[in-house]
């Protein structure tokens, strides 16, 4: 009987123990932030680190009728349709049921959220185009 108490206590730790590292995998494999790298049909592939020679963590997303899209701009959530998504965005997508655990994830997309960001951030942002020309440059394409 004792052994039956002290065996049943010793798994009950075990299990407590193992807890928090399970919900961290599962937190881990809901979702993740980065950069959409790749959109091919309804799939759109999430990369953290699309400049990491060895691979960093990416996620494809199948984007369905019940997925939201949304965009931030200041504190709030506004929203968005699958053609405001493009390649080099920064968003957070999450999936929504069963999620394969291969390289990348796949899975179905519960959100993805386009991340505000700041002009001097963004790639397509034109900085100031400098004048090589010694004549002068007129960018408005006005006539002196």
């Amino acid at each position: 009987m004792k052994k039956s108490i002290l065996l049943a206590a010793t798994l009950a730790v075990a299990l407590a123990a193992a807890a928090p590292a399970a919900l961290a995998q599962t937190e881990t494999a809901n979702g993740g932030q980065g950069f959409i790298t790749n959109i091919s049909g309804a799939v759109v592939l999430v990369e953290k680190n699309p400049t990491d020679e060895r691979g960093s963590a990416k996620g494809a997303f199948t984007v369905t009728g019940e997925t939201d899209i949304l965009r931030q701009q200041g504190d709030e959530l506004l929203p968005a349709a699958f053609d405001d998504l493009w390649l080099g965005q920064q968003v957070s997508a999450t999936y929504v049921g069963p999620v394969a655990e291969s390289y990348p994830s796949q899975g179905t997309a519960g959100s993805i959220i386009i991340h505000e960001v700041p002009p001097e951030d963004n790639p397509g942002h034109e900085e100031e185009l400098v004048c090589l020309l010694p004549e002068g440059c007129n960018p408005y394409g006005d006539v002196p």
